[in-house]
C-alpha cells in the first residue's frame, strides 16, 4: 500500500509540473505575440487606425472597421486571428522585436517576466501543499 502511495505522489508532482509548464509556455507565447504586436504597430504601420478613416459628406472621420454593427463577433474574430497570424509573421524578426520591446517597451518585458515568476512561485507553492 505505501507503493502506491509513493507512486500517487509522484505522478502528482509529474501532473503539476505539467500544469506549470504549460502555464509558462502560454504565457509566453502570449508574451511574444503582444510584444510582436507592439512591434508590428509602430515600425510596420500594422492595424493603424488612421489606415481605416473614412470622411462621410460632412467631413467627419470615422472609423469604417465599425460601421456595421451587427457584425461585432465576426470583427473580433477577425482581430484575433489576425493577432495571432501577426505573432507568426513577427518570428523571423524576432532579434528587431526584442531589441525594440527592451529599448521601447520594457515595462512590458517586465510584466511578462513576473507574470513567468508567478507562475513559477503557483508552482513552488502548489508543489508544497503537496
Amino acid at each position: 500500500m505505501c507503493a502506491t502511495r509513493r507512486g500517487g505522489k509522484q505522478e502528482e508532482e509529474t501532473s503539476t509540473a505539467k500544469v506549470i509548464v504549460m502555464l509558462m509556455l502560454a504565457i509566453a507565447c502570449f508574451g511574444w505575440a503582444f510584444l510582436a504586436a507592439a512591434y508590428a504597430h509602430e515600425k510596420e504601420g500594422w492595424r493603424q487606425a488612421s489606415t481605416n478613416l473614412v470622411e462621410d459628406q460632412d467631413g467627419v472621420q470615422y472609423d469604417q472597421r465599425f460601421e456595421d454593427g451587427g457584425s461585432i463577433v465576426r470583427q473580433s474574430r477577425s482581430s484575433l486571428w489576425d493577432f495571432i497570424g501577426n505573432a507568426f509573421r513577427q518570428i523571423p524578426n524576432v532579434f528587431g522585436v526584442l531589441a525594440f520591446s527592451f529599448q521601447n517597451r520594457p515595462w512590458l518585458v517586465i510584466l511578462i517576466l513576473c507574470l513567468e515568476a508567478g507562475a513559477l512561485g503557483l508552482g513552488y507553492a502548489m508543489s508544497k501543499i503537496d
